[in-house]
């Protein structure tokens, strides 16, 4: 079973207010985030609902993708790793770019090369303008240390928390 196009939609619908204009982000923000934590820790598959909104609030909101991004300083990068991998058989393709992005990243850090270009390839081919993809993209053909990338996640994560007001 998959996600719907139009579940992603809805949830896209429900972060914005109904001028056309994101609700108040603080607010939201912290109950995503919140959620993100939760379900990380509790080691259970998240059920469609968390899995649509959580995407349609990557694709909202950047300053969460990039929170995302960092989040393996706070949580073992193989539960963040789990947590984004089961977002990848049943988010529409069309939605599928950031999640794909900040798994591809997570496992470039962790020097699963392979695995992370073939997620990358996933993000570009539903997406080819997305800029994180675009930029994961040079970052492994110019053979970048793993190393360097997660150092720069983690030092950037709690300025991205900061910016978010979390």
């Amino acid at each position: 079973m998959t996600i719907t196009v139009e579940e992603v939609q809805n949830y896209l619908t429900i972060l914005t207010d109904e001028n056309g204009k994101e609700a108040p982000l603080l607010a939201q923000r912290k109950r995503l985030t919140d959620a993100i934590y939760t379900q990380i820790d509790s080691g259970e598959a998240p059920d469609f609902d968390h899995i649509a909104e959580i995407t349609a609030g990557m694709l909202r909101d950047i300053q969460l993708r990039d929170f995302m991004l960092g989040l393996p300083s706070e949580r073992p990068i193989a539960a963040v790793n789990t947590y984004l991998a089961s977002f990848m058989d049943v988010v529409p393709g069309e939605f599928i770019a950031p999640v794909a992005s900040i798994l591809a990243a997570n496992l470039y850090s962790i020097e699963e090369d392979e695995s992370a270009r073939e997620v990358l390839s996933q993000a570009l081919e539903n997406n080819p303008t997305y800029s994180l993809a675009n930029l994961l993209r040079r970052v492994f053909n110019s053979n970048w240390p793993a190393d360097a990338l997660k150092a720069m996640t983690e030092e950037l994560h709690p300025k991205v928390k900061a910016g978010m007001g979390i």
